[in-house]
């Protein structure tokens, strides 16, 4: 072998090595970004409705300490469990961390006497009549006062047996004098005109017999009225109580 085919010889076999160790040489990986958190949420709080602190922003850096984008998502004040989520990304690697709080709903109490409340429990009044409606609603332990916390107040047919809805909600929209919802001595009270009449006409199914022949048809009847009084909350929260008219 010449000289200088021996030289080639050596030289391709050290470059064979060299090339051989850059690629079994393992790749670096990137490091996730890491992720600042910047707010009044915190991990397992719980916040009472319409008192949840604003949004928490995050922010993130790279490995070489450069900013990058963080963004969050998951931010609601509806009564419940939430989670906020922070995510960014660098060097096409992404990471996210999470917060979990929740919103907690108000405190209704009521209604008070002369109204009966509990499951199943039907106060008995007179058709045409007033019903006092009287309760209080409380954000946490402070007591509101202002009728901007109730957002409805609605009547409903439905079975005197077992309170299923048997028509839609009507809104109690009445606002002349004394039966417009006001806050005095302590409480909220609304009053309830009930229907002049102590029955309703309902459809049902009527099914007879004529020798053979099985005849079906849909016939009307009274029936007693029966009515479920709500009132709704801001936070969802709702008092409801059953009046069978006589």
């Amino acid at each position: 072998m010449t000289t200088t085919k021996l030289s080639r010889t050596v030289v391709g076999a050290v470059l064979a090595v060299v090339l051989s160790t850059f690629s079994l040489a393992p790749a670096v990986a990137a490091t996730a970004p890491t992720i600042t958190w910047a707010g009044a949420i915190t991990e397992g709080a719980s916040y009472v409705y319409g008192q949840v602190p604003a949004a928490n922003t995050c922010a993130a850096v790279d490995e070489a300490a450069a900013a990058v984008d963080c963004t969050v998502s998951g931010y609601e004040t509806t009564v419940g469990t939430h989670v906020l989520t922070a995510t960014a990304t660098a060097a096409e690697v992404t990471t996210t961390q999470t917060i979990s709080y929740t919103v907690t709903a108000w405190t209704l109490k009521g209604f008070y006497r002369p109204v009966k409340m509990g499951e199943n429990v039907w106060n008995k009044v007179k058709a045409g009549s007033v019903v006092p409606l009287k309760f209080k609603v409380y954000t946490g332990a402070t007591k509101a006062t202002s009728t901007s916390v109730v957002t409805g107040f609605t009547s409903q047919l439905v079975s005197c047996t077992d309170a299923t809805a048997t028509a839609d909600p009507v809104p109690l929209t009445m606002t002349k004098k004394g039966y417009a919802l006001k806050y005095r001595d302590g409480a909220f009270r609304k009053n309830w005109k009930t229907a002049k009449a102590a029955k309703v006409t309902k459809t049902v199914t009527k099914v007879t017999h004529k020798g053979k022949k099985t005849i079906v048809k849909k016939v009307k009847v009274k029936v007693t009225a029966c009515y479920v009084v709500t009132v709704t909350t801001d936070d969802g929260s709702a008092l409801k109580a059953l009046f069978r008219l006589r």
